[in-house]
């Protein structure tokens, strides 16, 4: 017998707000994007289940989807990163289709790039104490 999951009262789920805990891509060559952004961003994890800080980045295998993203702005990954000019680097050296070559900007450094399923994806430096959600903006603050 399969127990139901136990049900979160609605008090407790807006008490501690909502949390992304896995980003779910769908590719027809799985491996080789989990490949990809182990090369390209250094993330680490079994198979095609990557971690990226608190997040897991699911990539599975999908037969229904294009082999390349039809609007890749529709979805963008932003990965904030310590050493904007060591990813460039990766990122040169693998041939990484750069959509947006990395510029300062008055809250940090920030480039974008195509994955191999076309998705688009962003590193960002964040400068010191600029965003909200950039852990050294949180540490500068307290």
């Amino acid at each position: 017998m399969i127990a139901d999951p136990p049900a979160l009262s609605m008090s407790a789920s807006l008490e501690h707000g909502a949390h992304i805990r896995t980003v779910v891509l769908g590719s027809r060559a799985p491996r080789r994007a989990a490949a990809w952004y182990r090369r390209a961003l250094g993330l680490s994890g079994p198979d095609e289940v990557l971690r990226a800080g608190d997040v897991e980045l699911r990539i599975t295998s999908r037969a229904d989807v294009e082999p390349t993203a039809v609007e890749p702005i529709r979805t963008v990954l932003n990965f904030v990163v310590d050493d904007i000019l060591e990813i460039e680097a990766r990122l040169v050296a693998m041939e990484a289709i750069w959509v947006r070559e990395l510029e300062s900007t008055p809250w940090g450094i920030i480039g974008t790039v195509v994955d191999p399923d076309g998705n688009l994806v962003q590193i960002i430096e964040p400068a010191r104490g600029t965003l909200p959600w950039s852990a050294k903006g949180r540490e500068e603050r307290s």
